[in-house]
């Protein structure tokens, strides 16, 4: 749905021209796809059913990184990064083609909606040498798309739980003995490793000063005391969901403290300050645990 939307936002809803190795990132999608598409071919010749669905889900946990990392809004602002936006909208497009195809043998419904919605033909559906890069040149991807999977209604799913434990609170025994190995960790993005989240550093930091940026309805510049030799500067997304930024002086947040700097709006950003989303799309920065003085570390 998000990448049906910019494609007609930025591209007047057709999908451009494929090309390959525009972006820094193109390479990486593409070779996950082709090694995601061989893997889940040998899968399924064994009949290892789950194996290959875990494969599909690699290639969508890794589109949705590519978003992260190419960040077509900012790519849509600067004419003369037209071709980058172009090359990303393709390989978003390419990505979900390749997706719908490989979901066919386990959703019955599923994939030919995606395709409708990309504007391809379903009897264009075919497992068989099924590479990537190879999206219909000149597609015309629908004026507006319906959410395939919308989001739930929350009381009603609330009600259906509660229903369901008051249930299981009936039997003389638990019927189903929890097995934590059997938990289906479910998150938007790709696992990683303990060495790689131990070269993350959280710290604890105050709001000295909160604005607006000029020219960015999104972005909000904090001035932060996180204990350093001086204030650190980082500049957030989340001006629309605090009107008034002058409420966040004086608040603890946890930020990354050793991402790498880089310039927003002619702004250097040191680090980025932690905020959690509902389902709803509600949006509030994490507070530091009680009582830490600036510059704690949070392990």
């Amino acid at each position: 749905n998000r990448t049906v939307a910019m494609i007609n936002k930025y591209c007047d809803g057709l999908v451009p021209d494929y090309a390959s190795k525009v972006t820094p990132f193109d390479s990486e999608l593409s070779t996950t796809a082709a090694n995601v598409v061989g893997r889940y071919h040998e899968a399924m010749d064994k009949m290892e059913f789950s194996t290959a669905l875990s494969e599909v889900w690699t290639l969508i946990s890794r589109a949705n990184k590519y978003i992260d990392e190419t960040q077509p809004w900012v790519l849509a602002k600067e004419e003369e990064r037209k071709a980058e936006l172009n090359s990303v909208m393709v390989h978003l497009a390419e990505s979900l083609r390749i997706v719908a195809i490989l979901l066919q043998p386990v959703m019955t419904e599923t994939p030919g909606n995606i395709f409708s919605q990309l504007g391809l033909a379903v009897e264009a559906m075919d497992l068989k040498d099924l590479r990537f890069g190879e999206f219909p040149s000149g597609t015309k991807v629908v004026a507006k798309g319906t959410p395939i999977f919308p989001r739930l209604e929350l009381e009603t799913e609330i009600a259906y739980i509660q229903k369901k434990m008051a249930e299981g609170t009936q039997g003389p025994e638990e019927t189903v003995k929890w097995n934590p190995e059997e938990t289906n960790l479910l998150s938007d993005k790709e696992e990683i490793k303990y060495e790689d989240f131990d070269k993350i550093e959280l710290k604890v930091a105050e709001v000295i000063d909160c604005q607006k940026v000029k020219g960015a309805d999104k972005l909000l510049q904090f001035r932060l005391a996180a204990g350093d030799d001086q204030d650190r500067q980082i500049l957030s997304g989340v001006a629309e969901f605090y009107p008034d930024p002058q409420v966040l002086i004086g608040k603890k947040v946890v930020i990354v403290a050793n991402l790498k700097p880089r310039k927003m709006r002619g702004q250097v950003s040191q680090g980025m300050i932690l905020s959690a989303e509902d389902t709803e799309g509600r949006l509030e920065i994490v507070d530091a645990p009680k009582g830490m003085p600036n510059g704690a570390i949070i392990a």
